[in-house]
């Protein structure tokens, strides 16, 4: 069936929304990950840990006593850690980090610090903080 000058605006409107989409999947995520990561702050007290997102979005949770996931790069460089249980909404926070979160918003994310450039002091403050030293004190 040949398609007419009448159906190809049908076509055309209708294709859009696919092809910004499958543009967003290729490129755009990249681009979005490296905007939250630019306006994105973490903070460790000696209790809990804060994520700051832009002006808008603050996520803390306490550290001690809390399970902790940790990923480290390939090149041992960078650390992210996650925190808190991984139960049966710990799968939608499989989408975090990757520029694609908002498919799992409002369902079961973590708090998380990612791609953390000095693992080796996150590490030791984190350690410190579970123990129970605090992450500034100086007896440790």
């Amino acid at each position: 069936m040949a398609i007419t000058r009448s159906e190809s605006p049908l076509f055309v409107i209708w294709g859009i929304p696919f092809v910004v989409v499958g543009l967003y999947f290729i490129f755009g995520r990249f681009i979005a990950k490296k905007r939250r990561k630019v306006a994105t702050a973490y903070g460790l007290t000696d209790s809990r840990a804060i994520v700051c997102t832009g002006n808008r979005s603050v996520a803390d949770t306490p550290v001690r006593a809390m399970p902790t996931k940790v990923d480290r790069s390939k090149d041992g460089q960078h650390v992210s850690v996650t925190f808190g249980y991984q139960g049966a909404m710990g799968m939608f926070g499989m989408y975090q980090n990757t520029g694609l979160d908002f498919f799992s918003l409002g369902l079961g994310q973590n708090v998380a610090f990612f791609d953390v450039p000095d693992a080796h002091g996150l590490l030791t403050a984190l350690d410190q903080v579970q123990a129970g030293r605090g992450a500034a004190d100086p007896s440790s």
